[in-house]
Parts: structure tokens; C-alpha cells; sequence
């Protein structure tokens, strides 16, 4: 397959809090694009705690395509341990919040509205992000090996933040 790592860098004194890849190529971007609208829709589910389930799964399946893009070997152990230290960066306190959010769809006529508003967007950012973070990291010539998720926390928070702008447009 061909190598997708063709991704232009904007100078890290343009972007507060280091380099920034514009322009990924058309096809990374597709596949991050179609994986959200499947977690959007995943975050349709009326089951509590079902959608997270579906998200994670959704979001190893987007790591696997770009990890085909950029001729990165797979290891869904890594991407496990990766994709929960992002998400969990989000939710420091929010794992409650998520769960409780997720459960009151139970609650009659307000639950479902609530969860039909929030949780498909919520998802389909987290994925956004999740697949904007890792395409920069293998664009740069980055493996699965040598991610630190630690280190792209600040990047995930500012690509999930666009990600909501986008689920909700």
C-alpha cells in the first residue's frame, strides 16, 4: 500500500503548544471521517454503557486502517493501553459523569433526548481526535512502539474540542 506520510507541518511558533500537521492526506482523512460517523452512530445505542463498548472497538478499527495508510505494524494491545490514556485525559472526573450520563437515557421522556443530543457527539469526537492524534504520530514517522500518549494529551483535548465543533455542524 502506499505511504501516506506526506502530511505538511505548520511551524511549532504558529500553533500554540508545538507542531501542528495540516492537510492530511485525503484518504487518512476519510478514514478518520467515516470512523466517527460510526461512533456517532454507535452512540445511538439505547443501551447504558453499550456505546463505550462500541466506540472503543470503532476507534481500534480506525488505528488498524491508518496503521495500513502508513505501513505501521498493528498491535491492538498497544492502541488498547494508548486509547484509554487519551479518552481517559478527557474524563479525569468524567468516567462517573460519562456512566451517568450513559444511564439517564433510562429516565423517561428527558433521558433519551439527553443521551440522543450528547452521546453520538461525544463519541464521534473522541474518535476524531483518537485518529487525528495517531495519523500526526505515524505521519511523522512515528510507530505504535514509540507513541506516548502521555505526551499527546494536550494535542487529543485540542483536536476533540474541534471534533465537537464538527459533530455538531
Amino acid at each position: 500500500m502506499a505511504t501516506a506520510a506526506t502530511a505538511e507541518v505548520v511551524d511549532e511558533d504558529e500553533i500554540a503548544g508545538g507542531p501542528v500537521i495540516d492537510d492530511l492526506p485525503a484518504a487518512v482523512n476519510k478514514i478518520i471521517h467515516r470512523h466517527a460517523a460510526y461512533a456517532a452512530a454507535g452512540g445511538l445505542i439505547p443501551i447504558p454503557l453499550i456505546e463505550v463498548v462500541t466506540s472503543g472497538t470503532i476507534q481500534i478499527r480506525m488505528i488498524a486502517k491508518l496503521c495500513d495508510m502508513y505501513e505501521v505494524p498493528f498491535s491492538e494491545n498497544a492502541i488498547k493501553a494508548s486509547v484509554a490514556t487519551l479518552v481517559g485525559s478527557l474524563l479525569p472526573v468524567s468516567s462517573l459523569g460519562y456512566t451517568v450520563l450513559s444511564f439517564s437515557r433510562a429516565v423517561p421522556v428527558v433521558g433519551p433526548i439527553l443521551g440522543l443530543a450528547t452521546i453520538p457527539a461525544l463519541a464521534a469526537a473522541a474518535t476524531w481526535a483518537v485518529g487525528r492524534v495517531f495519523a500526526w504520530h505515524f505521519a511523522e514517522g512515528g510507530t505504535l512502539d514509540d507513541f506516548d500518549a502521555e505526551s499527546a494529551k494536550d494535542d487529543f483535548k485540542r483536536e476533540f474540542e474541534e471534533g465537537k465543533s464538527k459533530a455538531a455542524s
